[in-house]
């Protein structure tokens, strides 16, 4: 499609020049004041901001912007040659606006759903984790288990039974005592401070 007239964007919106509109319509130079006094200012049906907004003074020359439909109004009163022709441009640039999503943009719509739909369960699995981890007094106690499910890794009872030991013994050696709380498979299991976790979960499985 050819452009018949330019179209540009203003407060977020397509607009178009009424003074470029006034001279593709084909009317006389001369008559533009009194054209844009009684088709814009002066419309009682024209809404400003909405239908047109002037624009910053180029030179001497005072314009608006236009919406597409209130210019398609104009162009469609105007009952010049070019009158209807620019009319149906107008429709159109709104049919093309306005036109289907192709499969290929339907497609990356879906996969950026997708994309923030996993982003916001991961959220939500990882404060789980937090959740589940947490079950002490203290905020920063971990059970075995709750620390390694807070940081994605595997553990069995022989792993947890193995760390515990080795966490008990670095509490009993930094002069740090363990809590318990209730567990509903093994009446009771230790929590441990994390800064001794994290270094428990450094050393060697055996």
């Amino acid at each position: 499609m050819n452009e018949l007239i330019k179209i540009v964007e203003n407060n977020g919106k397509q607009a178009v020049s009424a003074r470029e509109l006034y001279e593709k319509l084909g009317f006389a130079s001369q008559h533009w004041a009194s054209w844009y006094k009684k088709n814009i200012t002066s419309n009682a049906f024209a809404v400003e901001n909405e239908d047109f907004a002037q624009l910053p003074l180029s030179g001497r020359t005072l314009d608006f912007a236009l919406s597409i439909d209130f210019a398609k109004r104009l162009a469609m009163m105007a009952r010049t040659e070019t009158g209807e022709q620019i009319r149906n441009y107008f429709i159109e640039v709104e049919k093309r606006a306005t036109k289907p999503l192709s499969q290929l943009d339907i497609l990356a719509q879906s996969v950026q759903i997708l994309q923030a739909q996993e982003k916001r369960i991961a959220q939500v699995e990882n404060r789980v984790k937090i959740i589940e981890a947490k079950q002490a007094i203290r905020s920063n106690f971990f059970t075995i288990v709750g620390y390694a499910t807070l940081q994605g890794i595997q553990c069995g009872l022989k792993m947890a039974c193995s760390l515990g030991r080795k966490a008990t013994n670095l509490c009993k050696q930094r002069g740090v005592k363990p809590e318990e709380i209730p567990d509903p498979r093994f009446g009771k299991v230790k929590t441990y401070p994390e800064e001794i976790l994290k270094e428990v979960f450094a050393m060697p499985i055996n």
